[in-house]
């Protein structure tokens, strides 16, 4: 059994491009799965091209099991980096996504980090793998989209519908 996680293990680092970040978020992944589903997230990160670190670090988003617990990453990621982790909780069970949990989970995963300060944080490689995410939802109209973060778009949308003006 030794020998087998042992060959896993070492699957897992080649096929992380043995980037730190996305050894740690795969290996938390994969500390809960049977070895059977471990296998199977093994045979999809050898499909994925060395030099695609955001695909290889997303096989994690998409083994969330709760759709809340993705929720909650995609909002931490798109505007809660830096936020009281306790602030973030308060505004997120607002919406019902139990974020309580959710942290904790995505914490376990390595997906986000809580600092000394109880502030939320998040590896910029992350970041930049959650709010593609965002995009793909609607890439031509940003109104459609399920977030915005981005001042212009945002600046643009409430311009078209007058809600600021000049």
């Amino acid at each position: 059994m030794i020998f087998l996680q042992w060959i896993h293990s070492a699957d897992v680092i080649a096929y992380s491009g043995r980037l730190p970040l996305a050894l740690e978020v795969l290996g938390s992944y994969l500390s809960d799965c049977e070895i059977t589903v471990g296998q199977k997230v093994l045979e999809k990160l050898k499909c994925i091209p060395h030099d695609q670190t955001q695909k290889k670090l997303k096989v994690s988003f998409d083994g969330l099991k709760d759709v809340t617990e993705k929720q909650t990453f995609l909002d931490i990621a798109c505007f809660f980096i830096g936020m009281d982790r306790n602030d973030a909780i308060q505004i997120l069970n607002g919406c019902g996504f139990f974020a309580d949990i959710g942290i904790k989970v995505l914490v376990e995963r390595s997906l986000v980090t809580v600092d000394n300060r109880n502030k939320l944080r998040m590896h910029d490689l992350l970041s930049d793998m959650g709010r593609p995410i965002i995009y793909e939802e609607s890439p031509f109209d940003p109104e459609k989209r399920s977030r915005l973060w981005r001042r212009d778009e945002v600046f643009d949308i409430l311009s078209k519908h007058k809600v600021i003006t000049n």
